[in-house]
């Protein structure tokens, strides 16, 4: 199914209790009941990250997309403990409250806290999708995350007088994409909210920033060897941020994995390229064994 007919299918909005924060997810149903694939997006993203995407998985299971803590509709936490730790928690619980093994699909930040996930339960997963996620601090990220940091000095998110200026404001990050000026104003509209007061403000805790101090820690290396699940590794053949030798480092570690590229993508991968982003997360379901209820 291409991006054009799987868009007719219309999700749904849900919200969960998980570690005491209400966490919201979206879930596209599927005929296909026997499986579910769980989408994971990156720092500061949200689960629109994955609209083009999820429609064309459910041919072959429920579809659901996680917004972690303090991202897109989930609730914020005071005081912030965000971290790799916090989001691995959640997703596990998830996994448990939705049913398991799940696919586990994870970009960018995503895509760190998914290893990390099925390398501490693996029994939670039965395939897993990296795309375009740092295993360790590479320098193009700690220079990235540095930048992040900096930009949470500034306290509170801005509020602004209206989604004109949140479009302006918007940006990617890193900002190199293939999406079309329409997609990213529909995009920025996506990750805002009009509050109460008439002002527009975006869909993240600016708090979630600090936990990319853990950068470069030994918390942020989850152990590879220990994953067990059939696992895929893709990289967009233009990202800046995922070498091809890093994504080859990956797989040496990952016992069985299979490496891909996505063509026409920089590093955010699900935005610039979903129907070969759809078209290789389906190319692993399909080399699994049928689950027996």
């Amino acid at each position: 199914m291409k991006q054009a007919a799987a868009e007719q299918l219309t999700p749904s909005d849900h919200f969960v209790e998980i570690n005491g924060l209400r966490l919201h997810y979206v879930q596209w149903d599927s005929e296909a009941r026997e499986r579910t694939i769980l989408l994971l997006h990156g720092g500061a993203a949200n689960t629109h990250w994955w609209d083009a995407v999820a429609p064309q998985l459910t041919a072959h299971g429920r579809v659901i997309a996680l917004d972690f803590r303090g991202h897109g509709r989930s609730q914020w936490e005071r005081p912030a403990h965000y971290g790799p730790p916090a989001y691995v928690d959640d997703v596990r619980k998830f996994i448990e409250q939705i049913g398991s093994p799940v696919v586990l699909v994870g970009h960018s930040m995503g895509g760190a806290v998914a290893q990390w996930t099925a390398s501490l339960y693996p029994q939670l997963i039965a395939a897993l999708v990296i795309i375009d996620a740092p295993h360790g601090s590479p320098p193009l990220w700690r220079r990235l995350m540095w930048r992040w940091r900096r930009r949470a000095r500034g306290g509170g998110r801005p509020e602004l007088d209206s989604a004109a200026a949140i479009v302006g404001r918007f940006r990617l990050v890193p900002p190199q994409t293939y999406l079309s000026r329409a997609a990213i104003e529909r995009l920025a509209i996506d990750c805002a909210e009009q509050l109460p007061n008439g002002k527009w403000a975006f869909r993240f805790d600016p708090e979630t920033r600090a936990w990319r101090r853990m950068v470069g820690s030994s918390l942020s290396r989850p152990k590879l060897r220990l994953i067990t699940a059939p696992t895929l590794i893709l990289r967009g053949a233009d990202s800046t941020l995922i070498s091809p030798h890093a994504m080859r480092a990956m797989q040496r570690r990952i016992r069985g994995s299979i490496v891909g590229e996505i063509p026409r993508a920089f590093h955010h991968v699900p935005l610039d390229n979903p129907d070969e982003t759809a078209a290789s997360i389906a190319m692993l379901i399909e080399t699994l064994a049928p689950r027996r209820n």
